[in-house]
């Protein structure tokens, strides 16, 4: 699978295409902690599938999205903590359920690890 990564922290931006994991290990480690967005895109133009990982960060606080293309519309599956209050945190300018949130950052490793590999990601973990 040929992948691209795109990042937005610490007032800079940049893209590389086909990295390596442990390149998208480094960024990840970047964002721990900070605010700002890390996203695979998937260049294999599959017509059906997921094409994109993102995880928006900020206070601690990370969103997980996967977006998918289906037969005949896009749909995104996300993170959902139901244990969670369902309290409005901002992130990144827009207000979020914190049930659409997790502060455990080795998931978000994980998850885009899974991403990397398969080019997918458990329904189990993005709904």
């Amino acid at each position: 699978m040929f992948l691209s990564l795109k990042w937005t922290f610490n007032n800079q931006g940049g893209k590389k295409r086909s990295p390596a994991w442990e390149q998208v290990e480094e960024y990840l480690s970047k964002l721990e902690g900070e605010a700002g967005t890390l996203t695979l895109v998937a260049l294999d133009g599959a017509d059906v599938g997921p094409d994109m990982l993102q995880v928006r960060a900020e206070n601690g606080n990370y969103m997980l999205t996967l977006g998918e293309e289906t037969d005949d519309d896009y749909r995104v599956r996300f993170y959902w903590d139901q244990s969670r209050p369902n309290d409005k945190l901002l992130i990144l300018g827009d207000y979020w359920s914190e049930q659409q949130l997790t502060k455990d950052f080795e998931l978000v490793v994980r998850v885009f690890k899974e991403f990397f590999d398969t080019g997918n990601v458990s329904g189990d973990i993005l709904n």
